[in-house]
């Protein structure tokens, strides 16, 4: 191995990241992967043919002030020794200034198996060639795994589509995934991997989960056994809660609990995790996930979030609530994704054919985030936190720039920021928040061998705003403090690793974190408690027997994919029990929520086989003509995991009610303009109906909400319980959702998802939950999400049905 990374470190010359990427970034180069040099190694830098073979350079800190210069003869030069930092460098004569940075040698101190600090590679897939970016390198995986090692990261998330390793039933090419799996592993560093898009031989009646459970369950188990040692954490699916899969959560919970299995079966050590879920606060889909019994399939509670950092702890008290419920306050909680959109869209060009870059200012932003980010999740309890993303990597039509690194795969100021929370923090143990006066933040953290360490900052809009755009870090916030129980000089370094002393009396925070060595007395204000649970002992279960439905046409699944309308009386369902264990298993299945037939009172499941019952069901439903399916089995004396699928009947809960038609919700008078970009309402006389278009600028994110103001009392919904109107779309594929908004007096707003409407009129029915009492409604919102520039859509005949 060592021999191996020598080769790469001789061979591997890279670009420095230029202020113009595209006319600047092939003159002067580092002998450095991604410009990373590591305390103590050679700062050796060459010129390309061609340019002047003597000149001056001049060495800029991050702040842009001149710290050295120098004459130099040749091609090529070598800075005296810096410590650790973020620099720039610039050539007299040569535009632009190309950046690099020192960070501490990883080798130099002790592991720690439990590191929080972790950051999103995805490099199989945003490391591949990329024909539309001539900035590449053509070794660009190596350079993302070094450059992860050089920073410290000991694990990373990685990204694996089924379809492209097993397209045809048992015939395995793995790509560039084990190339990847081994460049991480031959440095050291774990992998969370993630695999999804099943291939279509694995789905007979899915659009993207695969039906075939036991082709998962193999296909699982084949993974911790091809990837042992290397990937050491497996996700199954990504965000299931959004896009991702677009099946119900019961059928979601079954090829989790049969991936779960396999990875098991293949290696017992593995952690397994749910895929992430996207939305936060939870959505009432992860709650049917675990009422199917998916929290007995999982070793961690997996989320992702791109919140600001002022809602955090609302997001972290959500998944708790979430948890507590379903007894599974044992789970450590990972945010395996967690970026930022706080320095809004991209504001300059990169070379690339629509795609932009971060400015200085956005990458200055963004490394102001990342330290506040991960340290304010681990104050919260989180115990791991991957940051998104390490490679270079655009979305929204090329307009949101993410990455660690540049397109040529240079570093960004962020990376240094990484390296430095590692270094001073990758070993040490939260103790508690230090008050340090109005506007400053400060925590306290123990190492291993007793030492304290502080982390202080001014608070910026980072810590307390909205997403918004133009912000920049040109203001530093400075304020001043005294260390309590300290005088004298003392040790410390700058968010980006570069030393300092400071006297403990007169101490300056600033927006960028800084890091201080503390006298051992020093005591948290608010001590750390940690949220670790020990779990209650669990019912005997058989994990091995899994169930799953094929639902026909009687059922449809609800838009929020937790749960269906039920179109007649009685139901017919095929129902699947799979048995993934290699002895036969004799015993009952129950179905309960209603009658039921077609199920034989003696069951026998074949080893790693199925049995599959074609079942008859007439639900059982409540006065709001809301109920249950429940399947659940008892094999071998012991109970499997159920199969539970909220029901209702939507059309008979209409028929029940007080219908109420709406005409002045058509009146675009009455709808106050709320869009990220320029919305116009109108009233279409030929069609009747209410049309919303809206313009979007570049760079934005495209939301459009119009607010329609209750006109209370006569307008009140207490008692409403379901709202019906007719919609249709200028472009169904422009919208990325469709949702209801429901204001509360409180100003709290629920989000009910609505089916994205066609080109033709549809009908769309949206119940209300039970829990809401409709009184408190005073505003409604009725918009989308665009992935136009241009979009428009249309409503009319609008109803509220109130109970009788």
């Amino acid at each position: 191995m060592m021999r191996q990374m020598i080769l790469i470190l001789a061979a591997a010359i890279f670009l420095l990241a230029p202020a113009a990427e595209a006319a600047d970034g092939d003159t002067v180069t580092a002998a450095a992967p991604g410009a990373a040099f590591l305390q103590g190694e050679e700062l050796r830098f060459s010129l390309d043919a061609g340019a002047a073979e003597n000149g001056r350079w001049i060495l800029r800190n991050w702040q842009d002030e001149i710290i050295r210069e120098e004459n130099f003869s040749g091609t090529g030069f070598t800075l005296p020794a810096l410590p650790n930092g973020y620099y720039k460098l610039e050539v007299a004569g040569i535009p632009g200034s190309r950046s690099f940075a020192v960070v501490p040698d990883p080798e130099k101190r002790e592991k720690n198996p439990d590191l929080f600090f972790a950051v999103d590679s995805a490099q199989s897939w945003l490391a591949a060639p990329q024909k539309e970016n001539p900035f590449r390198p053509a070794d660009a995986f190596a350079i993302v795994s070094e450059v992860a090692r050089r920073a410290g990261i000991q694990m990373v998330r990685e990204r694996l589509r089924w379809s492209d390793v097993e397209p045809e039933p048992g015939k395995f090419d793995w790509k560039q995934y084990r190339l990847n799996a081994d460049l991480l592993s031959e440095r050291g560093i774990r992998i969370s991997g993630v695999y999804h898009d099943a291939p279509s031989w694995t789905r007979s009646n899915t659009p993207r989960l695969p039906s075939d459970l036991m082709a998962n369950y193999r296909f699982a188990r084949k993974l911790a056994r091809e990837f042992r040692g290397k990937m050491t954490v497996w996700e199954f699916w990504n965000e299931p809660d959004i896009g991702f899969a677009p099946e119900g959560a019961w059928d979601y919970a079954a090829a989790l609990k049969s991936a779960y299995l396999g990875f098991k079966a293949g290696d017992p050590e593995l952690t397994v995790a749910p895929g992430g879920y996207a939305r936060t606060p939870l959505l009432n889909y992860n709650h049917v996930v675990l009422l199917n019994g998916a929290g007995d399939y999982a070793d961690i509670f997996n989320m992702h979030t791109y919140a600001v950092i002022r809602d955090f702890p609302a997001v972290l008290q959500d998944i708790r609530n979430h948890l507590k419920r379903h007894n599974l306050t044992h789970l450590p909680i990972w945010f395996t994704e967690n970026g930022s959109n706080m320095e809004g869209a991209a504001r300059e060009e990169s070379g690339i054919k629509g795609v932009r870059k971060h400015s200085p200012a956005q990458e200055l932003l963004v490394a102001e985030y990342i330290a506040k980010m991960m340290i304010t999740m681990q104050f919260l309890g989180v115990e791991r936190d991957f940051f998104f993303v390490l490679p270079p990597y655009n979305e929204r039509a090329g307009k949101k720039d993410w990455g660690m690194l540049r397109h040529d795969f240079t570093v960004k100021p962020g990376y240094a920021v990484l390296a430095t929370l590692i270094d001073r923090l990758g070993n040490a143990e939260p103790e508690g928040e230090i008050r340090l006066g109005d506007g400053i933040k400060g925590f306290l953290y123990r190492r291993r061998d007793g030492r304290k360490i502080l982390v202080y900052w001014s608070i910026s809009e980072l810590d307390t705003k909205e997403e918004r755009p133009n912000l920049d870090t040109q203001n530093l916030l400075s304020r001043k403090f005294a260390l309590p129980g300290s005088g004298g000089k003392l040790a410390g370094v700058d968010h980006f690793g570069t030393p300092f002393e400071a006297d403990g009396a007169q101490m300056t925070a600033t927006r960028f974190p800084a890091f201080i060595d503390c006298p051992p007395s020093l005591r948290p204000d608010i001590p750390f408690i940690s949220q670790k649970t020990e779990r209650s002992e669990p019912e005997k279960l058989d994990r091995s027997i899994v169930f799953r439905t094929e639902l026909s046409d009687d059922f449809k699944l609800w838009v929020g994919k937790d749960g269906t309308d039920i179109r007649n009386d009685t139901v017919r369902f095929k129902l699947q029990a799979w048995n993934f264990s290699g002895r036969e298993k004799q015993g009952r299945i129950s179905v309960s929520g209603g009658g039921s037939r077609g199920i034989p009172d003696a069951v026998t499941l074949p080893p790693f086989g199925k049995s599959e019952f074609e079942v008859f069901f007439k639900p059982a439903l409540n006065e709001t003509f809301k109920g249950e399916l429940r399947v659940e089995g008892i094999f071998g004396g012991s109970a499997t995991s159920p199969l539970v699928i909220p029901l209702r009947n939507l059309k008979a809960g209409m028929e029940a009610c007080r219908e109420v038609e709406m005409p002045q919700l058509v009146d675009p008078v009455n709808w106050r303009k709320n869009s990220s970009g320029e919305q116009t309402a109108a009233y279409d006389e030929d069609e009747n109906a209410l049309c919303f278009t809206t313009e979007y600028p570049a760079g934005v994110d495209r939301w459009t909400y119009p607010e329609y103001t209750l006109q209370l009392p006569q307008e009140s919904l207490a008692g409403a319980r379901i709202i019906a109107f007719e919609a249709k779309s200028s472009e169904p594929k422009g919208i990325r959702q469709m949702l209801l908004m429901l204001v509360l007096k409180n100003r709290k707003t629920l989000q009910l998802k609505v089916n994205v409407p066609g080109t033709e009129w549809e009908e769309c029915r949206i119940q209300l939950p039970p829990d809401i009492d409709g009184g408190e409604i005073v505003k409604i919102r009725l918009g989308i999400n665009s992935r136009r520039d241009r979009i428009s859509y249309r409503i009319r005949n609008v109803r509220f049905f109130y109970a009788r």
